[in-house]
């Protein structure tokens, strides 16, 4: 179950968020705060089947596919199938194709994450990606598409990180 949050209700999420991600994969607590403004971005508290917030999933409905900014759960609720359901529901709902961005597999927890998104469909582009800084003065930071329900050609490559790059980031190659 999903519930599309506003700006007053953004505090029942930002915290997880924060608990789940490098300072350098999330943005500033007034700048993420600030995207609600933006109509292709949507942010929902993940609640379990007891109506409690588990998790939270922040994305960008932009022209022909769905771009997710942040999918967390905490961490108490991890590990139970929560995130993987109620994220698929999500793709389900709005029945576009999907790109997501993990880090580079350089690590155990990183092959963790890029094997729980394989086992739910999507795929693993190696094409060479670099994030927006998300704070200022931060550098740009490796990391690779996943993409679902299908692997992507460099062509559509290139067009879902330009839109990315335009939408998400404000920012311009």
């Amino acid at each position: 179950m999903f519930q599309k949050l506003n700006k007053e209700q953004f505090e029942l999420v930002y915290p997880i968020l924060e608990d789940s991600f490098p300072v350098e994969e999330l943005r500033t607590k007034e700048n993420q705060r600030s995207l609600l403004d933006k109509p292709e971005y949507t942010l929902c508290a993940i609640k379990g089947e007891n109506g409690v917030v588990q998790g939270v999933a922040a994305y960008w409905e932009l022209d022909d596919f769905l771009y997710i900014d942040h999918l967390a759960i905490k961490k108490e609720a991890r590990n139970g199938g929560i995130g993987g359901k109620r994220f698929m529901e999500l793709i389900a709902q709005i029945g576009k194709p999907v790109v997501l961005e993990v880090e580079l597999p350089e690590g155990e927890l990183e092959q963790r994450r890029i094997a729980f998104y394989e086992r739910l469909g999507f795929f693993y582009n190696d094409y060479p990606y670099l994030q927006p800084p998300m704070r200022e003065g931060d550098e740009m930071f490796p990391l690779r598409y996943m993409t679902y329900p299908d692997k992507i050609d460099e062509i559509t490559y290139e067009r879902y990180k330009r839109n990315i790059y335009k939408v998400a980031y404000g920012y311009e190659e």
